[in-house]
């Protein structure tokens, strides 16, 4: 078990040391000028939101790369890149979204570089307990939105899921465990018990998601966020925990995020 063979390996400085604070400062102005070029029509909400989603998703795998990396490891602004040129492919045109799988295929072959990221090889098991608490999480949102919120599931296109599921395996899913999991939770459970890191991490990934311009803006889909993503964020600390890898927790992301992406709005 990973928090059993490695318990007590405190990083030097603060929990937040390390972090690429100019890379970040670039990032956030990018992201607050995509928004606000947007609000005034100076340029098109679409590429407005993909800059902003992507310079907001860089920044958290890159401040995740700049804590993760051996001595020579790769440099965040590559990571920062890898996240942004998803972004503006998806931007471009629906099957662009594709560009965003660079960003996994990135991660895994600098992975020998990346020895603090949770890229351990996890139990299979641990794997599938993933995949399957996303599952039901999943299954759970479709039921309860479908009987209480005028959703209703659809079966849509591969055309229409495609992108989707690209931007949640490279975009959405894979920056948000490998900072929140990887990078940040891993720093944290080795100063505190795991319920204290576990609370800390969770809180930080709801405001991450809640801030999200994606997010329906309504009290009762905004309650159903903090509910399903408090439970998935949770056992995703458990996940990583128990694995010292951020594989369990990315299947549970993935599959829950399909079943959300299956629902509309019925008219």
């Amino acid at each position: 078990m990973y928090a059993i063979a490695r318990p007590w390996e405190p990083r030097p400085g603060g929990l937040l040391c390390g972090a690429p604070v100019p890379l970040l400062v670039a990032l956030g102005v990018l992201t607050a000028g995509a928004g606000a070029l947007a609000r005034a029509e100076l340029v098109p909400l679409t590429p407005a939101r993909a800059l902003g989603a992507g310079g907001a998703q860089g920044a958290l795998l890159a401040t995740a790369v700049a804590w993760a990396a051996s001595r020579g490891g790769p440099a965040p602004w590559l990571a920062a890149t890898v996240v942004l040129a998803g972004a503006v492919g998806a931007a471009l045109s629906p099957l662009g979204a594709l560009a965003y799988l660079a960003a996994p295929v990135w991660v895994w072959l600098e992975r020998a570089r990346l020895p603090g990221l949770g890229l351990a090889r996890a139990p299979a098991g641990l794997v599938v307990a993933g995949a399957a608490l996303g599952a039901l999480l999943g299954a759970h949102l479709f039921v309860t939105a479908s009987l209480t919120l005028g959703y209703s599931g659809r079966v849509p296109t591969l055309e229409g899921l495609a992108p989707w599921l690209a931007y949640d395996v490279g975009g959405n899913v894979l920056t948000t465990e490998a900072f929140f999991r990887g990078a940040l939770f891993d720093r944290a459970q080795r100063r505190w018990p795991f319920p204290a890191a576990a609370a800390l991490v969770t809180a930080l990934c709801l405001v991450r998601y809640l801030v999200d311009p994606l997010l329906p803006r309504s009290l009762e889909v905004t309650a159903g966020a903090v509910f399903y993503l408090t439970l998935l964020s949770l056992a995703n600390c458990w996940l990583y925990w128990r694995s010292g890898s951020i594989a369990p927790g990315v299947a549970a992301g993935v599959v829950f995020f399909v079943a959300y992406r299956l629902l509309h709005v019925v008219p």
